[in-house]
């Protein structure tokens, strides 16, 4: 399940997805500091057989908003 991020931070989107979301070992790493979003994100799409098809890259976005939302209107699991 893919959640909107409209109206959510940073930390509560990324807890939310990783309530949903079971990859390479079964589960998404929390994520502890904002900062590192793309990284986590990196880590989320990880295999493109997996969460990943289609889904945008996080290093070509500034607003990690913007990825949430792109990567969101990628996929076919909302």
């Amino acid at each position: 399940m893919i959640l909107d991020p409209t109206y959510m931070d940073v930390i509560e989107w990324t807890d939310e997805m990783a309530k949903f979301t079971e990859i390479g070992n079964g589960t998404t790493q929390k994520l502890l500091d904002p900062a590192e979003w793309q990284s986590w994100a990196m880590n989320l799409i990880g295999d493109p057989d997996e969460i990943g098809r289609d889904a945008p890259v996080p290093y070509d976005f500034d607003d990690w908003r913007k990825w949430a939302f792109a990567f969101f209107l990628t996929q076919d699991l909302m």
